[in-house]
Parts: structure tokens; sequence; C-alpha cells
């Protein structure tokens, strides 16, 4: 009897053996898939932040080109105010009749164009189309 007892016993402590090792083998391989997803999903996210990555550097190179071409515009257009500002006084020089005009005052309504009330906004656009005096240039609203 005891030694069908420790036979009963030995395949007992086999099976039980089994039994954990199986649920030890499933452990891990629930640990491996989670594993696995961590890993995939950070390689996505890496994936995401190197794309975000290169396209904000495609849009620098662009801003960079378009910042040269406004520079290499704005540079053009200084040169032919220059131009245009020398070829005036070089006429000046030349004809008396343009000198005579260059250098005589400004007539009056040319004078209050230029010292009319600044319009700053929308509320001084609708108080101007409403027929509302606007206040003066670099004083504020007018409320």
């Amino acid at each position: 009897m005891k030694a069908i007892a420790l036979r009963v016993l030995a395949v007992a402590l086999v099976v039980l053996a089994i039994a954990a090792g199986w649920f030890y083998v499933k452990a891990l391989r629930a640990g491996l898939v989670d594993a696995q997803n961590t890993a995939r999903t950070a390689q996505e996210t890496v994936g995401r932040r190197d794309a975000t990555i290169a396209d904000m550097q495609k849009k620098e190179r662009e801003h960079t080109t378009a910042l040269a071409q406004l520079e290499a515009k704005r540079e053009r257009i200084a040169a032919s105010l220059a131009q245009t500002e020398t070829d005036f006084e070089a006429l000046k020089h030349e004809n008396e009749a343009l000198r005579a005009w260059a250098d005589s005052p400004l007539p009056d309504d040319v004078v209050r164009l230029y010292s009319r009330p600044a319009i700053t906004g929308a509320d001084d656009w609708l108080a101007m189309r409403a027929g509302h005096a606007l206040h003066a240039s670099g004083d504020g609203t007018a409320h």
C-alpha cells in the first residue's frame, strides 16, 4: 500500500509540475504578447515622430527658400527705388520746370489728405461709415 501511495504521490507531483509549467508558459506567452504590442506601439510612435520631423524639415527648407526669394525681391525693389530717386534728382537738375514743381509746396487739399485721421481698426471703419468723427492719428480710439 505504501508503494501505491508513493506512486500516486509521484503522479500527483508530476501532474502538479506539468500544470505549473503550463501556467508558467502561458504567463510567459502573455508577457511576450504584451512586450510585442508595446514594441509595435513604440515603433509606430517612432515612425510618426520621424515623419513629423521630416515634414518639419521640408517646411523649414521651403520657408528658407521663400525667405531668400523675398529678400531678393526686397533688394530688387530697394534698388529700383534708389534708381528712381536718382533719376528724379537728375531730372530735377536738368529741367527747370520740374525743379520748380518739385520745390513748390503741396496744395492744401493734398496736405489735408495726409493729415486725415488714421483708420486703425474695424471700429474706426464702422464709425467713418456711420458719419462719426474719427480720432486723430496716434491718439488711440475715438471712444
